[in-house]
């Protein structure tokens, strides 16, 4: 991932459900949280928690529709600026 200037990992469970107790597993949730908190800071791959598969999609759309904003803008001269009810 670190070819791309953009990353985001998207995760489609929510953070709770992340954080609880796993029967099944010999995994510790304060470890995973603590892997995604570690891929955040020296990675520099942010992360997002979704409730469902949709809503993921969903962000990951609305993230390139915006990193793809940001490169035209810059692109065409027009800086990294926005005005008011562009988004």
């Amino acid at each position: 991932m670190r070819r791309y200037a953009h990353r985001l990992l998207v995760i489609t469970s929510t953070l709770s459900q992340i954080k609880s107790s796993y029967p099944q597993r010999s995994v510790s949730p304060n470890r995973v949280i603590q892997s995604l908190i570690a891929i955040l800071a020296g990675l520099q791959v942010p992360f997002l928690c979704t409730e469902t598969h949709e809503l993921g999609e969903e962000l990951v759309a609305s993230y390139l529709y915006q990193v793809h904003l940001y490169h035209w803008l810059e692109t065409n001269d027009y800086g990294r600026y926005l005005a008011d009810h562009d988004l």
